[in-house]
């Protein structure tokens, strides 16, 4: 009997869905989630904002490319937010932590803009 057993076949393990393609969930959502995943994917923020879908909308993957599989205008909403916060500017007189943060997600904005503009124009 033991031998039986080992030899059966495993199940295939479940595919974890992206977020973009979870149908359950709203255009602006997604939107949401992949920009944030784009902006603060190391911050403490992200982990918070992945953890509070998760709770709502079950288990998804993300990445910086699904921005290009949202619906036109989203795509064209996340591009210009993109673009805003690659830009922005924070004050001088700001706590030194919150500079720090600002520059690492308009770091992280032009990065991402930069990978993702010719793929979107190339379209």
């Amino acid at each position: 009997m033991g031998r039986e057993k080992a030899n059966k076949p495993r199940k295939p393990q479940k595919e974890t869905p992206r977020i973009v393609d979870m149908p359950n969930v709203s255009v602006r959502t997604k939107k949401n989630v992949v920009l944030s995943h784009i902006m603060s994917s190391e911050d403490p923020t992200w982990r918070m904002v992945e953890a509070l879908t998760k709770q709502k909308h079950g288990d998804f993957t993300v990445a910086e490319r699904d921005l290009l599989d949202l619906p036109a205008q989203a795509r064209a909403e996340a591009l210009n937010d993109l673009a805003f916060y690659a830009t922005a500017q924070v004050p001088p007189q700001a706590p030194m932590g919150a500079q720090e943060a600002a520059a690492r997600t308009a770091a992280n904005c032009r990065q991402a803009l930069a990978r993702l503009r010719p793929l979107v124009e190339g379209e």
